[in-house]
């Protein structure tokens, strides 16, 4: 049976939110109920409620049917631009999308071929556009067929953890890693009882210490951070002094087969100690888990030292990018605002929140 590639738009019901965690730095608890993997939803940032509570009312998705049922979805962000062409990218907060495709069963290569005329028919289906950003999934083997339809593709990179016993991942981390983490649990005591509201408040308050606008709105961190413990899939975690003040504190979220360490903040006046203990707490609660603690990308060359010293991996993540001439004329026009608001808004960047670099 032929696919049938469809645009559309999404819409799905908020949920309420839940009670918080507690005690983390007691030994790890029993493994979280495991997710089933998904091949149609390979990542959280695909799931619905997760693009609901990143872009509400905004996301959109092309999917190709065949025998009656999705085997293919790819969403997006489609931004209205009045000069240009509009811009199709990655709503705040999803760090990854990319095709998401179910081949069926048979042999791999026929899989290869029906994945392959999926992934050409959803980005045939893709609302008109003079410009197209996004970063491909974990799961994403290659980016071929975005090459043979005109994109550009490159990679961009990231660390990875493996899950492993408390012991081997204490002992993978770098000597002067542990020391810090040492050193920050006699000055800190960790918790998971942060609201929702009070991270938002500490994460603007912090960038704007740092002389930058906060490029996440308060009131949409909360909302992406109730959701995502409303549901278990995530994790507030803040170090606190002896007088109870937040020093650092960082939001972590799962899927099947990953946790991501998602926004980060310290406090200006504090030294990397808080960031790295939080870390560690992470790292393990995911390896608890199952999971592969994934550090989401390399800005800089100081986040590459920095994560090299708790023993990741890195990986490469395929980027596709697509952008029309008339769109690259506005630019080079000097049009931007014009025609999409203010530079700030447009830039691209992987993440907007300060991590300690060292």
């Amino acid at each position: 049976m032929p696919y049938v590639p469809v645009s559309l738009p999404v819409i799905h019901p908020p949920q309420p939110a839940s009670p918080c965690l507690t005690d983390p730095l007691a030994p790890i608890a029993a493994p979280i109920a495991a997710l089933a993997s998904d091949p149609l939803a390979p990542t959280i940032f695909h799931e619905t409620w997760w693009l609901d509570a990143a872009a509400p009312g905004g996301w959109g998705e092309t999917t190709v049917r065949a025998g009656g049922k999705v085997v293919g979805r790819l969403p997006y962000l489609l931004r209205p631009a009045r000069l240009g062409g509009d811009a199709c990218l990655m709503p705040d907060f999803c760090h990854f999308l990319g095709p998401a495709v179910d081949a069926g069963t048979g042999a791999p290569a026929n899989r290869a071929l029906r994945r392959d005329q999926i992934i050409r028919d959803l980005i045939t289906a893709l609302p008109p556009h003079g410009l197209f950003h996004q970063r491909m999934h974990r799961d994403t083997p290659d980016v071929m067929i975005f090459a043979e339809e005109g994109f550009h593709t490159l990679a961009q990179f990231t660390f990875e953890i493996s899950p492993a016993p408390p012991d081997r991942l204490w002992a993978a981390m770098r000597d002067k890693t542990r020391n810090i983490v040492r050193r920050a649990e006699d000055r800190y005591r960790v918790t998971d009882c942060l609201t929702a509201a009070a991270f938002a408040a500490f994460y603007a308050e912090n960038a704007a210490a740092t002389g930058t606008a906060c490029y996440y709105h308060p009131d949409a961190i909360t909302r992406i951070t109730d959701a995502a413990l409303a549901r278990d899939r995530g994790r507030l975690l803040a170090a606190l002094t002896p007088e109870g003040m937040i020093s650092a504190a960082i939001f972590c979220v799962w899927d099947a087969k990953v946790c991501y360490y998602l926004l980060s903040m310290r406090d200006r006046g504090a030294e990397n100690g808080a960031t790295s203990l939080l870390l560690w707490d992470a790292i393990r609660h995911a390896a608890a888990q199952g999971l592969v603690f994934d550090f989401d990308g390399l800005l800089t060359r100081g986040n590459r030292v920095f994560y090299t010293g708790f023993g990741g991996t890195v990986r490469p993540r395929f980027v596709v990018r697509r952008q029309s001439l008339r769109h690259r004329l506005v630019l080079r026009a000097g049009l931007w605002a014009t025609g999409f608001g203010t530079p700030q808004k447009w830039r691209f960047r992987k993440d907007s929140n300060p991590r300690p670099a060292a």
